[in-house]
């Protein structure tokens, strides 16, 4: 018997139950046995969870093969696990079409041919069940100890594994994504691929994901070649997976303190002080035979009000490191003044790279942890990529550019090839008064609506993004038509007749846009 689990078979072994004899369902006696229960009616539907003996004397029974019929199709729809009848007074044989309906489902009902003492069973039973969850739960104890007390002496993976086969002696497998599968005990090549070809779908494995900062980093995986997981295999399991992640938590840490040596030679990548000789060096020293295709930059800024917490900034370097590694990349990271800045690698070209990080971006925007950072005033920005690690420094102002122009002005993207008119904007503005420029078209009506407090120039951005529809407009704008040709009217007062024709349009929107990232928001 399990030490952990009572199975059916294991109660007929009870001393109650000398004179018990399987008639149906024998292939269903290894059904779980969680509880006892006496019942006497046939409508059980509030009396039972699942996983129960019942006990009967067919007093409800006996008339009516009806009754009987459904009294069982509802112990089996419950999932109960066995059904126990004393022969005496009410009934002395089983029905034929009861033992047929068992055996389809594999439901063990037992008959005793003598009177048994329903409530010693039930004392029994429920006696040896609390015993087993007691010593399951003082076995769970000390094993979660010892995973505790083994942490403290640098335990490493292959070390949880042992203990956890130590104590269920069955395969399992884990998996870290894009890392070859771990196998406890170790398994031949074949048996290797066969079970990892039947591992998703198949009932004789049960899984327990590992998130490592909201993000599904690996899989720890029990398999029983007969499918039944007792729910100590599956705390076991829950719990192994606990420390699993606890020491890819603690390996990621020392990772960070690694990189932080590393922090100085990245400064001279960026800063363009290395040579395309040195940077292959440095990366081969971290990632030997590792093909370089493309890259890019990625900066996270930290608002100047969000007070800095060491561990708040560990946190987001590992949090952001364990996402671009799930999507391919190898990333280097350092601090720079408010900045954490990524450079990251991949072997895909640089169209696939761009692909692969807006498939990251998206599952980002997402994330509980990006959610609250955007509130808290966080700001990201990936600059070009680029298709040699040289060009990484015009990735890093690129990406300084794109984070200027997503503080400025609201954008659908972080990302710089996605954003061509503000750049276009951004670089004139280097070269140029953009100011005097802008004031040459917009001047009449910045000045109109400072001087009577309207809202042309809202109401002609509006204009010029519908397409010059006066139904969408108003809608926009929350105003009814007539305001509107009322301010349509100024508007060409202000600016010509002519406004949205030809080039006067486009000049109009280019100017809006160089407006809205230039101006003060203060």
């Amino acid at each position: 018997m399990n030490q952990f689990k009572l199975k059916v078979k294991d109660v007929l072994e009870n001393k109650h139950f000398k004179s018990a004899e399987v008639v149906a369902g024998e292939d269903g006696l290894l059904r779980i046995v969680k509880w006892a229960h006496v019942i006497e009616i046939v409508q059980i539907d509030n009396f039972l969870a699942g996983d129960e003996l019942v006990l009967t004397t067919g007093i409800s029974l006996q008339h009516n093969i009806d009754d009987f019929i459904f009294f069982v199709e509802s112990l089996i729809h419950k999932s109960c696990a066995a059904l126990c009848i004393e022969y005496g007074d009410y009934l002395q044989t089983i029905p034929a079409i009861i033992v047929s309906l068992a055996n389809r489902h594999s439901f063990p009902i037992i008959v005793f041919h003598e009177t048994v003492p329903f409530v010693r069973i039930t004392q029994d039973l429920h006696s040896q069940i609390l015993n087993q969850q007691y010593l399951m739960i003082s076995t769970l104890e000390s094993y979660s100890q010892t995973l505790n007390k083994n942490a403290l002496l640098g335990q490493t993976t292959e070390d949880i594994l042992q203990n956890m086969y130590n104590e269920l002696k069955t395969q399992i497998v884990f998996s870290i994504k894009s890392r070859e599968p771990i196998f406890f005990p170790n398994a031949v090549p074949h048996k290797r691929q066969q079970l990892l070809a039947m591992k998703e779908k198949a009932s004789e494995f049960k899984h327990e994901p590992i998130f490592i900062f909201d993000q599904h980093y690996a899989d720890l995986t029990l398999f029983r070649a007969d499918g039944q997981f007792s729910e100590f295999e599956l705390l076991i399991l829950d719990r192994t997976a606990t420390a699993l992640a606890q020491l890819l938590m603690r390996e990621f840490y020392i990772e960070e303190k690694k990189n932080m040596e590393d922090a100085t030679i990245l400064v001279d990548w960026i800063d363009q002080k290395l040579s395309k000789e040195e940077i292959y060096k440095f990366i081969v020293t971290h990632h030997s035979n590792f093909k370089i295709s493309s890259g890019a930059v990625f900066i996270l800024a930290s608002p100047h009000t969000v007070p800095k917490v060491q561990e708040d900034i560990v946190y987001s370097k590992l949090y952001y490191r364990n996402l671009f590694e799930q999507h391919g990349f190898i990333p280097f990271l350092f601090e720079k003044k408010s900045y954490i800045i990524f450079i990251l690698l991949h072997t895909k070209d640089s169209k696939l790279s761009r692909e692969l990080l807006n498939s990251l971006c998206s599952s980002l925007q997402k994330a509980e942890f990006y959610k609250k950072q955007i509130s808290q005033g966080y700001q990201i920005a990936f600059g070009k990529v680029v298709s040699d690690v040289v060009e990484i420094p015009k990735s890093y102002q690129t990406a300084l550019d794109t984070l200027y122009i997503c503080s400025k002005v609201p954008t659908t993207s972080f990302f710089y090839d996605d954003l061509h008119l503000y750049h276009l904007i951004y670089k004139l503005q280097m070269q140029v008064n953009l100011q005097e420029v802008i004031q040459d078209y917009l001047q009449p009506v910045i000045e109109y609506d400072r001087k009577y407090n309207s809202k042309l120039l809202e109401t002609l951005q509006v204009y010029l993004q519908t397409n010059g529809s006066k139904q969408q407009t108003a809608k926009q704008l929350f105003i009814v038509r007539q305001t509107l040709y009322h301010r349509l009217k100024k508007l060409e007062s202000l600016l010509g007749e002519n406004f949205m024709k030809g080039h006067n349009r486009i000049t109009l929107e280019f100017m809006l846009l160089a407006n809205s990232l230039i101006e003060d928001k203060n």
